[in-house]
């Protein structure tokens, strides 16, 4: 199965908290509907963890992989991702 997976750092800050919080609702609210505009059967998962960072996983095709990360990328810089968060 292929996966994105985004990891967050706690906040500690009550304000930087609730500001992450719903930055995190944002993207599991948008991400799973905008990639699967281009790709098929991507599991989005946000979760908290020790160390912030991306994961992609289950991709068979390395050129597939690479055209993901591509999407993703430009995904990541519109502005428009988190307009409502």
């Amino acid at each position: 199965m292929k996966q994105l997976d985004i990891k967050f750092v706690k906040e500690r800050n009550s304000q930087q908290a609730a500001r992450q919080a719903a930055v995190m609702a944002q993207l599991e609210s948008c991400l799973p509907e905008r990639i699967n505009e281009s790709f098929a059967d991507v599991n989005v998962r946000i979760r908290f963890s020790g160390s912030a960072g991306i994961d992609v996983t289950g991709f068979k095709d390395k050129e597939e992989r690479e055209r993901f990360m591509r999407f993703l990328e430009e995904l990541w810089t519109d502005d428009s991702l988190l307009d409502t968060a």
